[in-house]
């Protein structure tokens, strides 16, 4: 169920910035927006085919789908759900766990067919029988769903489940009237649309009208799209595999009008060029940490917590902030929870005992029986102080710098940093799996349901790659797994991660910066913090100014 949870779950959040001076302006329809960035190209559209969201198409696919088929909820700038196709849901606090989904009245598809219970009941039964990626969540988690009326729908659970918003219905709600009868496996292998007519169908702002396999994909305006107004925009085009200096080319030829996900290099490029803005100080949902490998695997000394604090006293953040983000986020600074992020009204800085102080780093040291070396390393238990740092291969991003930095702070206390440097497969597939490193630097992203950090942090979690396993903490995030109530449920989260600030099985850094190149021309920007659905997640209300 873990395992089909970690890839269930939808990770978004957002922040907007308006962009090109359009202030109080009135938008004008028309026009196409082509958007551009180094994301792989989807294989398919299928509902239950899982190679159709793997790897990294799958943000391409993750944006396009969720601008075509609704959620019942996304996500708001704080990091918490709000209501997208439903105008809200009750649930019961005792057994059995009800939840009764209220469909919006207005809500249709892009035919003209009202969005109702039907189509919710039917999206369930398509996961449960025809062998989604997450189905085995879908089973474990669900005892029926049933439709009340035709804008009604009555799901029970068989236990409480904080993070239900995301994993029911999260990949959108289903065409009953399109897609009943019809193959599940096959269909939508090179676009969204009815079987029966051919037609594009949709329920939210936009179509897929074309795909040319191996550049892009088409999306044009849906006119009957049911929320606050229709896409401004005519079209819009989603270019795949835009990256390096063929960006920035594109721009100087015109090619492109949006992109995203491009090396810190090339803002000041990019900036240079003639009506061409570049946003680049506002934060993302990504996160930047170091694991540490407290289990075997990593080298015995860290397996004490004491040389573990060692490791937080002798990082100075701060330094690694000022140095790394503030050219591109003058407001950066270093984060100071491993649970919530800094734009979350539960925020709570547990962390932030760890400044550095490299003298108390090497008093911990030798409190945890370590001797200094004549080359001022420490030998702890007779095994010398040197720690392999692997991080993704160095291609223009921030991290050999992060290294190279931290590298000379461990050498004032006495503890020496080998970079190692690995290929993305290599590290994300193997390494971090394997549990083959002493410290490993990379991101997690910030997501709305606690369910996630027990993946990460509990005992035994599929994505606990340090080996870390405390009773408390795991004990701290199954009951927060189980509370419905936000506040209630942040209290927990943040009792877990002041605990592990005690045991240090990682150390946060800061939060990620991100640039977005557009033209003065693309009016009612939205910069989104969201890796899935960033930065589109506002295209809609994107207009051209001509």
């Amino acid at each position: 169920m873990a395992r089909a949870l970690a890839a269930a779950i939808v990770v978004s959040l957002l922040a907007v910035a308006g962009a090109g001076g359009a202030g109080a302006q009135t938008p004008k329809r028309g026009g196409t927006v082509v958007f551009g960035g180094p994301f792989g190209e989807p294989a398919c559209f299928t509902p239950n085919r899982g190679e159709c969201a793997s790897g990294s198409t799958l943000t391409v696919r993750g944006f396009i789908a969720r601008k075509v088929l609704e959620a019942p909820f996304d996500v708001g700038p704080d990091l918490t759900w709000r209501p997208k196709l439903v105008t809200n849901v009750t649930f019961t606090k005792r057994p059995p766990f009800t939840l009764t989904y209220h469909i919006r009245p207005e809500a249709r598809w892009s035919d003209g067919v009202p969005i109702t219970a039907r189509d919710f009941v039917f999206s369930h039964q398509a996961i449960r029988k025809h062998g989604a990626p997450d189905v085995d969540l879908q089973r474990t988690l669900v005892r029926s769903v049933r439709a009340l009326d035709a804008k009604t729908v009555r799901v029970v659970l068989r236990s409480r489940f904080a993070g239900w918003r995301g994993v029911l219905f999260g990949r959108g709600v289903l065409p009953s009237h399109a897609l009943q009868g019809e193959d599940l496996e096959t269909v939508w292998r090179d676009g969204i649309d009815n079987p029966k007519t051919g037609r594009p169908i949709g329920s939210g702002p936009f179509l897929v009208e074309r795909w040319e396999r191996g550049k892009q994909i088409t999306l044009v305006r849906n006119p009957r799209y049911w929320g606050p107004h229709p896409a401004y925009l005519d079209r819009l085009v989603v270019r795949f595999q835009v990256q390096g200096a063929a960006l920035r080319d594109a721009f100087r030829r015109s090619e492109l009008d949006v992109a995203s996900h491009f090396p810190p290099g090339f803002v000041a490029d990019l900036r240079r060029e003639p009506g061409v803005g570049v946003l680049s100080n506002q934060r993302s949902s990504g996160w930047e940490l170091l694991e540490i490998r407290v289990r075997t695997g990593g080298h015995p000394a860290l397996r004490n917590k004491l040389v573990r604090k060692a490791l937080a006293y002798g990082v100075d953040r701060a330094a690694i902030v000022r140095d790394v983000l503030v050219g591109t986020d003058r407001n950066a600074s270093q984060r100071d929870s491993a649970v919530f992020p800094p734009q979350s009204p539960h925020y709570r800085r547990n962390w932030q005992i760890y400044r550095y102080r490299p003298a108390e780093a090497r008093r911990l040291l030798e409190q945890a029986g370590c001797r200094r070396g004549s080359d001022a390393i420490y030998v702890c238990a007779g095994e010398r102080l040197r720690l392999s740092f692997v991080t993704t291969s160095p291609t223009g991003g921030f991290r050999p710098r992060v290294l190279e930095l931290v590298q000379t702070q461990l050498r004032q206390v006495g503890i020496e940093v080998v970079p190692t440097f690995a290929t993305n497969i290599s590290f994300f597939e193997q390494i971090l799996p394997s549990g083959d490193f002493d410290v490993a630097l990379f991101a997690w992203i910030a997501v709305p349901d606690p369910t996630f950090a027990k993946l990460i942090f509990g005992c035994g979690g599929p994505l606990n790659h340090t080996g870390y396993c405390q009773r408390l903490v795991t004990s701290d995030l199954d009951q927060a797994g189980r509370i419905l109530d936000a506040d209630q449920q942040a209290r927990v989260l943040n009792r877990a991660d002041a605990r592990m600030a005690k045991d240090v099985p990682v150390i946060p850094l800061y939060q990620q910066t991100q640039s977005v190149a557009l033209r003065s021309t693309v009016r009612n920007f939205g910069l989104s913090l969201n890796t899935t659905l960033t930065p589109l997640w506002n295209a809609e209300n994107w207009w051209l100014e001509r």
